[in-house]
């Protein structure tokens, strides 16, 4: 018996629960199907609208003397003194006295040379003499002196005469201007790049003693595209007001440089097809930060308005041909886009777009997954933000 009840038991609650779990399976309810909702993707927005812009040519170039000169002595002879301002980074004025050459011999030569002049005078005083008594002779001969040749009449002597004197008067000035040469002076305003000359040094016409720039205007050579080049108001000869060019120079943030631009270049680059401009800096050693030859800037070069064109980031140009609008459902659109200038990371284009009239809401940061007619949702700018009434 109790084996029996033993072998039920257990039985009996398996099928109650077997029974149990199919009348719950049984009375389930089905699952209701969703249908998931389709995500929106947020996009940055700015609405613009064509106008007139007015934006500066960029380019750049490597600031250069206007005069750079060699001091090469023209004479030969030792080097008694050298001025304390030609120096390395001194100043020096036009005519100031930078070195001397011991000019003794150049002295003894002026000497020399004067004798001989002053004998040379003395022949020719002693030829004409001469030649007014061989005509005196001839005349007292009974003869014409019409009928006497040149010779008899010393006049050859005379020629021979007068150029020993033109001759010595030369040698004369040569040596006067070698004695000047003996100093050397600065040829204009100028500072001081490199200095060789030392006192006992032997200064030949061969050797370089140092090198002079001048310190009344350098130049700029600045390169510009054909479009950039279309935009510039290039200076003309009978141009009597000229452009100013702001210089900036990432060796020195927040310092500005005023230039003129002063000439253009009659020929284009065959390697980068781009033509270049001179920029002329009035005294740029001057003032507290003075620009420096050899130093590096930007230059902003004045150009013509840009008329009836967007302003837009750059980011929101793809691959400089379209950009994504947003119309009134607030559905992707593509219009094909022109890029006319670009600057400080905007760009300036002209959009094609029958489908939508100005003014224009362009997506600022498109994706590279956006397609025509995709609902996208506008984001709000701060101004959108406080315009609506807050609960």
């Amino acid at each position: 018996m109790k084996i029996t009840v033993k072998i039920i038991v257990p039985l009996l609650i398996l099928a109650g629960a077997f029974l149990l779990g199919k009348f719950l399976v049984s009375t389930k309810e089905e699952p209701k199907s969703q249908q998931p909702k389709p995500i929106v993707p947020v996009v940055d927005v700015i609405t613009v609208s064509p106008a007139d812009h007015t934006s500066s040519v960029i380019s750049y170039g490597t600031v250069q003397s206007y005069f750079e000169t060699t001091v090469i002595p023209q004479v030969t002879g030792k080097i008694t003194k050298v001025s304390e301002q030609f120096k390395v980074g001194e100043r020096v004025k036009k005519g100031e006295l930078l070195a001397t050459i011991d000019a003794t011999d150049y002295q003894a030569a002026l000497a020399s040379q004067q004798a001989n002049l002053a004998l040379q005078q003395r022949a020719l005083a002693e030829e004409k003499i001469l030649a007014q008594q061989a005509a005196e002779d001839w005349v007292a001969s009974g003869r014409k002196l019409t009928e006497a040749s040149d010779f008899v009449l010393r006049k050859p002597q005379l020629s021979t005469a007068q150029a020993n004197i033109t001759s010595a008067e030369a040698a004369v000035d040569k040596a006067i201007i070698d004695i000047e040469r003996t100093q050397l002076t600065a040829p204009y305003d100028a500072v001081v790049t490199a200095r060789t000359a030392s006192v006992g040094n032997l200064a030949t016409p061969q050797v370089s003693l140092g090198t002079l720039i001048a310190t009344e205007k350098a130049e700029i050579r600045l390169p510009l595209t054909a479009q950039q080049t279309a935009r510039v108001v290039m200076p003309a000869q009978d141009q009597t007001s000229q452009q100013t060019i702001s210089l900036t120079s990432p060796n020195n943030p927040g310092v500005k440089w005023s230039a003129t631009l002063a000439r253009a270049e009659p020929t284009v680059d065959p390697q980068n097809q781009v033509s270049y401009v001179i920029a002329e800096i009035t005294n740029p050693y001057s003032g507290e930060k003075p620009l420096l030859v050899g130093t590096f800037v930007n230059a902003a070069i004045p150009a013509l308005p840009i008329t009836n064109a967007y302003e837009i980031p750059e980011s929101a140009l793809v691959n400089d041909s379209y950009v994504w609008l947003v119309n009134e459902e607030d559905k992707l659109l593509r219009a094909s886009a022109a890029r006319i200038h670009s600057h400080a990371g905007h760009v300036y284009v002209s959009i094609s777009s029958e489908e939508i009239t100005p003014p224009l809401r362009i997506i600022s940061r498109p994706l590279s997954n956006f397609r025509a007619g995709v609902t996208v949702k506008p984001s709000k700018t701060p101004d959108q933000d406080e315009a609506e009434p807050k609960e």
